[in-house]
């Protein structure tokens, strides 16, 4: 493996990633937008190998109309009605081209849930009022958790956590990361001031529900053979490779928050 190959890509992804988070609510809006848009043609491409097929242009549009809410803050219910609205599209879209059948309709209300579901609660959430400590929550403890399973894997691991997705994961692995995200929690409440079993509770949470989605995205890939779902960055494949976990630990520390602080919805 060719440590230039993959540090570089790494320094360039944090690099944009924090300005763009932090630049301001509209560039993270934007940002994750178009992150959103990128996952679109990366499912479709992957899907399409298995023999799935998904519409990129609905799902932008989605997704796109979901960001535009986001920016003006409208109410949640909106954004309900226009997941609604585009489960109904996706519908008619089978109805109306029966050479497409149901299943597409089908396959297009399952990716409308995954991913692009979760990346319309990653959007509100980068929009909101406590968007610094949904992401740095959900992120942080999803990093920590992912590179100590290694470490607990690699030393401890006997006992496979899903062999038939991931042969590799373990569950000491696993219970290993879920520690070192409490771990990043703690340091965050203390260095930030953060409420302290808040800052445990939300890691430990999130970071749970990112290795949920780590093992999804793994089986969608196994579903369809292949083992990146991009090549957009040389030694980390794609977009999707990237935010595998934060699609699912984001979210779930979004939500947490919400019963720690009140109003946040």
């Amino acid at each position: 493996m060719d440590i230039k190959k993959r540090l570089i890509p790494c320094v360039i992804i944090v690099a944009v990633t924090l300005t763009c988070v932090l630049l301001s609510r509209f560039t993270r809006v934007l940002f994750f937008l178009a992150l959103a848009a990128a996952s679109a043609f990366e499912l479709h491409a992957v899907l399409d190998k298995a023999g799935v097929r998904v519409s990129r242009t609905l799902l932008i549009a989605y997704i796109a109309l979901q960001a535009v809410l986001c920016w003006v803050k409208a109410p949640i219910v909106w954004m309900v009605a226009l997941g609604a609205a585009a489960a109904f599209a996706a519908l008619l879209w089978g109805i109306l081209q029966p050479a497409l059948g149901a299943r597409f309709a089908m396959d297009e209300l399952a990716a409308l849930v995954w991913p692009f579901g979760f990346y319309t609660i990653i959007l509100h959430a980068a929009a909101s009022d406590v968007w610094l400590m949904a992401l740095m929550l959900g992120v942080l403890s999803t990093w920590a958790c992912d590179s100590m399973a290694l470490v607990g894997g690699k030393f401890f691991g006997k006992h496979k956590l899903a062999p038939a997705v991931s042969p590799h994961k373990t569950w000491e692995g696993s219970v290993t990361g879920a520690a070192a995200s409490v771990l990043a929690g703690m340091l965050m409440a203390w260095i930030l001031g953060w409420n302290f079993w808040m800052c445990v509770c939300v890691s430990l949470v999130a970071s749970t529900f990112g290795q949920v989605g780590d093992l999804a995205a793994s089986l969608v890939k196994r579903m369809a053979g292949v083992k990146d779902y991009g090549h957009l960055m040389p030694e980390h494949g794609g977009i999707m490779d990237k935010m595998d976990s934060m699609l699912f630990s984001v979210p779930a520390a979004y939500f947490m928050l919400a019963l720690f602080i009140p109003g946040v919805f």
